[in-house]
């Protein structure tokens, strides 16, 4: 059975002694309690795990652990003070660092700013790797888990599937597949700084208009969905349909079967990637359908049903 490394004896009236006469488990507790004070950081936070584990590394945690009961006192106090020293040094080198934890990469992804247009322009980013948050759908605030509507469009990374992890982050060990060119908003992180201490946003989001206005004929096909299928339009045809609204019934095929031809005619007659379809058009109506609870299944004749998700 592995050995707990929690020591919950009366060790903290004096440290020193406890060290000279106390077992690794000790040993264990009182570094844990001087790294958690040093970092000022939660120990469930993805920032404290990385450097844990880099420091324990580094110094070689696991023999000291395994040797301290035999080593004598003044051993004891010697590697004490090379894991102390490790550990200043890796805090002071991390100071306001990223250190590629990876947390805010698996909570979620990035919104494209204007200044990442550059990374569509050096083949960074694709089409496929993206996709359109439109205005007025409703998205949850990644720090507070506010619900609100956005008051303009939004274009993010796009996510693993099933998963809320960016497409670009892989673990073990973790990394990012573009760090060196990664979006402004990953620069700006700083998850060591409280939320009262980072600054505002500043920059403008990147929109559709800045990837494809000079364009013309693929801007004029986003703009007619836009138009027909704006979110809002889409959103109102739903609540009117779940108060028995028959109009509004006819209001909402119209506009999943303008929303699904027009992707399809794209696919088809464009080559476009049916990924990149969810850039161009924002996501597809009848998958925000599929999140409101309603399942859109297209039939053979081409017609699209509507019945509750299980």
């Amino acid at each position: 059975m592995e050995k707990t490394r929690k020591f919950t004896g009366k060790i903290r009236d004096n440290p020193i002694v406890a060290l000279e006469r106390g077992t690794c488990e000790v040993m264990a507790t009182l570094w844990e309690e001087y790294f958690t004070e040093l970092i000022g950081m939660e120990p469930k936070s993805g920032r404290f795990k990385e450097l844990e584990g880099r420091i324990k590394r580094e110094a070689n945690f696991e023999r000291l652990y395994q040797e301290w009961n035999d080593l004598t006192v003044p051993e004891r106090g010697f590697r004490w003070y090379q894991l102390l020293e490790i550990t200043k040094k890796h805090k002071r080198n991390t100071e306001g660092l990223c250190v590629r934890c990876g947390e805010c990469c698996r909570r979620h992804t990035p919104t494209l700013m204007l200044s990442d247009l550059r990374l569509f322009q050096n083949n960074v980013l694709s089409w496929t790797d993206v996709y359109t948050l439109r205005t007025g759908e409703r998205v949850s605030s990644p720090r507070s888990g506010e619900v609100f509507a956005l008051p303009e469009e939004r274009i993010k990374i796009r996510t693993l599937p099933g998963s809320r992890q960016c497409l670009f982050y892989r673990e073990e060990p973790n990394r990012c597949l573009i760090y060196e060119q990664r979006p402004q908003q990953c620069q700006a992180q700083a998850c060591w700084h409280t939320e009262e201490e980072r600054p505002p946003q500043t920059e403008t989001p990147l929109s559709r208009r800045q990837l494809f206005g000079d364009l013309a004929e693929l801007w004029e096909l986003i703009e007619a969905h836009e138009q027909r299928c704006a979110y809002l339009r889409f959103e109102k045809a739903v609540q009117e349909v779940a108060q028995g609204g028959v109009e509004a019934q006819e209001a909402l095929f119209d506009l999943l079967h303008f929303d699904h031809y027009l992707r399809q005619m794209l696919i088809d007659d464009w080559e476009v990637p049916a990924l990149a379809t969810n850039l161009l058009l924002g996501r597809s109506l009848s998958q925000l359908l599929g999140q409101l609870g309603i399942k859109a299944t297209m039939t053979p004749d081409g017609i699209f049903q509507l019945e509750p998700a299980a």
